[in-house]
């Protein structure tokens, strides 16, 4: 026999009430959350939050739930409790972040160092209420963002990691849904917390900023441009190809002598050869009209036909 729920906290809200529905269908189908997991593929602990009246669950996991209880589709009331639900929610957020408190997250103007400005951005993140797989989508909508997994998402609110360019503080902020209107107060934030990290950067560059510097630096080798912040030879790497801007992951362990090079195989010889034959065009070797090797003698020889004659 499992032990007894906890009640729900406030069940005259959105929230509980969505909670109690919830509880309501398990107990008429006769379901245990084991028997209920088993039958919808969804953990045991996920199905006792989504019942537990504390946080709003997502769209899905509500439908599965009252799904697995026994209800068809379309006749149960999940999904307009989980509506209301959420709009009750999100202006309880608003109110929140309107309370002037110690420890909360700033306001764009107010943003200071890293600590801030990542719990700004875990706060956007919390009151959008998407998860990280529906922010990677909503990326993938705007190309021109450039691109932002999951995982980058991640560990940048979780501030494992911190913004590496504007592009990606942007993207960031379409992911949580931020009107555009506002994003050039976060870039000025960002950049204000970026001069102060160079002003008060220090002469001894950290062991693990000098091995992002070291992989950046063998990237250019091979034509390549880093597009999020290094983490290991072994990781998968999104880097850029600097000769038709293409974006892909690669390991770092993987370049070698047998690389294949980027997708879309630029014939990378080929753009050498056109570099040098603009250079020499420019700055040819022999000038064009005496044949006197430029630079070769300092007594008598022509700087591009200026002094000396053809002879």
């Amino acid at each position: 026999m499992g032990r007894t729920e906890n009640p729900v906290p406030r069940p005259s809200s959105p929230l509980g009430k969505l909670a109690l529905h919830l509880r309501w269908c398990r107990a008429r189908a006769g379901l245990t959350n084991a028997a209920l997991a088993t039958r919808t593929k969804i953990g045991a602990t996920t199905l006792q939050r989504a019942s537990g009246g504390v946080i709003l669950p997502t769209l899905q996991v509500v439908l599965t739930y009252e799904e697995g209880c026994g209800v068809a589709v379309g006749e149960g009331e999940a999904r307009e409790l989980w509506e209301k639900a959420r709009e009750a929610e999100g202006r309880r957020d608003r109110r929140r972040a309107l309370t002037i408190t110690p420890g909360k997250a700033p306001r764009p103007d107010l943003i200071a160092d890293r600590a801030d400005m990542g719990r700004a951005l875990l706060d956007l993140r919390e009151r959008s209420g998407f998860s990280y797989r529906i922010m990677e989508a909503r990326v993938e909508q705007r190309p021109e963002l450039g691109p932002l997994s999951r995982s980058a998402a991640h560990r940048i609110l979780t501030r494992q990691s911190f913004l590496t360019s504007q592009r990606q503080l942007m993207a960031l902020l379409h992911a949580c849904a931020v009107p555009e209107r506002s994003w050039g107060d976060w870039v000025r934030a960002w950049k204000k917390v970026q001069r102060a990290e160079e002003r008060h950067e220090p002469a001894v560059i950290p062991a693990r900023k000098l091995a992002a510097r070291e992989a950046e630096a063998e990237l250019v080798k091979y034509e390549l441009e880093a597009v999020e912040p290094f983490r290991s030879a072994t990781a998968a790497w999104t880097v850029c190809c600097a000769l038709c801007g293409v974006l892909f992951r690669v390991r770092l362990s993987d370049l070698g002598s047998d690389w294949g090079g980027c997708p879309n195989h630029c014939p990378r010889e080929l753009m050498r050869h056109v570099v040098a034959s603009l250079a020499n065009q420019l700055y040819p070797s022999q000038c064009p009209r005496c044949e006197v090797t430029v630079g070769a003698s300092h007594d008598g020889s022509c700087s591009l036909c200026r002094g000396a004659k053809r002879p």
